[in-house]
């Protein structure tokens, strides 16, 4: 807690700032735990299937597979904490969902940490953590068994670490924890290679163009080294295993669902069409790795064949991946209208305040350039691929950190500072 413990009006460290504290985190696990909790013990999104029955081959025989088969249809990051759980509580769904709500408060923690070290107001870094502790699509998906939720939390931590290393760039912990935050991240998504590796190239940028110091040659290293070496011990085993050096197995089959199919997805016909699909039918005899290969050879002779067709299909992709409410043909659990509701509560101040205040923010860019980039970054891979407004989740901690920041711009110090 000692982010929290300086400069503060309420300092944690007194009965009241620490019942302050209390009460956030506590209002934000008990809104958690009561809708996961309340929820049926049960799988509620058809993703979660693969991911369950992975993680419980895990917890149960060591193997990562599928039906006895191996796979690396889902990479291991999310995979390996759901089958801790599964180890440690059992079989139990509504087990996960309460330390995925753990997770929230983590998630939590995390902004409030940020908005700390970027030397905020207190007042901002409050508000950072009541928006996160009530913003209800966070409740939503840490309740579900997808990677989703665990993804926003590390997207967040690995943001955090980058911004702790470039403060200090001679520091070889700081370094490593970068590098293994982005490795977690990237094994649950591997869109963010590239954004480590632009981190990688500006510190060093930053570093040699100051002249200050001299390159920090061992933290620079040391960060790339925590970074590479879990990734190429998982992509070894896929080569071992499956026959091929590669992250997933996926990327084949959700590409044509996307962009060949992108119509039958628009309009709810694709479960129905894809059972039947001249492309499926044509591989599913295939191992993994060469369906998924065959799925991209499909995926990519489309986007030649039809290049205008692509370039309008993405940008419908990129007005869905930002828009303000959730798809209105599909029928939801919590009932449509709350969600839609929620949405259009919460959505439109986030993502235009947020914008907004990020605009406020330009001459601080060599501390936030990772913000911008991971947000330029998502955008175009979704705009380019599935196009859902789930998959700006972890887009969304970044947005509620700055609809806070111009909530109180007045009482930041100068970009300077």
């Amino acid at each position: 807690m000692a982010i929290f413990t300086r400069d503060y009006p309420i300092p944690v460290r007194t009965p009241l700032g620490a019942w302050l504290l209390g009460a956030l985190l506590g209002s934000a696990f008990l809104l958690r735990a009561a809708y996961g909790l309340f929820l049926p013990n049960a799988l509620l999104i058809p993703d979660a299937g693969s991911f369950n029955l992975i993680a419980w081959s895990v917890a149960t025989e060591g193997q990562y597979s599928i039906d006895g088969h191996p796979t690396a249809v889902r990479p291991p990051s999310y995979v390996l904490f759901l089958a801790a759980i599964y180890k440690v509580a059992g079989y139990h769904f509504r087990a996960a969902r309460l330390a995925q709500a753990v997770m929230g408060l983590g998630l939590v923690l995390l902004l409030m940490g940020i908005a700390r070290e970027l030397g905020w107001s207190p007042r901002t870094v409050w508000a950072v953590g009541w928006m996160a502790a009530f913003y209800p699509f966070f409740i939503y998906y840490d309740a579900q068994l997808i990677a989703d939720a665990y993804l926003t939390f590390w997207h967040t931590a690995a943001l955090f670490a980058a911004i702790l290393w470039g403060r200090q760039l001679s520091s070889n912990p700081r370094a490593i924890g970068t590098g293994l935050a982005f490795a977690v991240l990237c094994l649950i998504k591997s869109i963010y290679v590239p954004l480590y590796a632009l981190i990688l190239a500006l510190e060093a940028y930053k570093s040699i163009s100051s002249k200050q110091e001299p390159f920090p040659w061992k933290a620079w290293l040391a960060a790339g080294v925590a970074f590479l070496i879990p990734l190429l011990l998982w992509a070894w085993r896929n080569e071992r295993v499956l026959g091929q050096f590669l992250l997933d197995s996926h990327g084949g089959r959700t590409s044509v669902e996307t962009i060949v199919l992108h119509d039958h997805v628009k309009d709810g016909s694709f479960p129905e069409f894809w059972k039947t699909s001249a492309i499926r039918q044509a591989v599913e005899a295939l191992p993994e790795q060469q369906q998924d290969a065959a799925y991209f050879r499909v995926t990519k002779n489309f986007i030649r064949e039809n290049p205008g067709l692509y370039a309008k299909q993405s940008l419908v992709r990129l007005k869905d991946f930002w828009r303000f409410y959730p798809r209105q043909d599909i029928q939801f659990r919590e009932s449509k209208s709350l969600i839609t509701w929620l949405s259009l509560l919460t959505e439109p101040v986030l993502i235009l305040l947020g914008f907004f205040a990020l605009a406020l923010s330009w001459r601080q860019w060599r501390t936030l350039y990772p913000f911008y980039a991971t947000i330029l970054l998502t955008t175009a891979v979704y705009a380019l691929t599935t196009g859902q407004m789930r998959y700006r989740l972890p887009l969304m901690p970044i947005l509620i950190l700055f609809t806070a920041y111009g909530l109180f711009s007045t009482q930041h110090p100068s970009p300077d500072h």
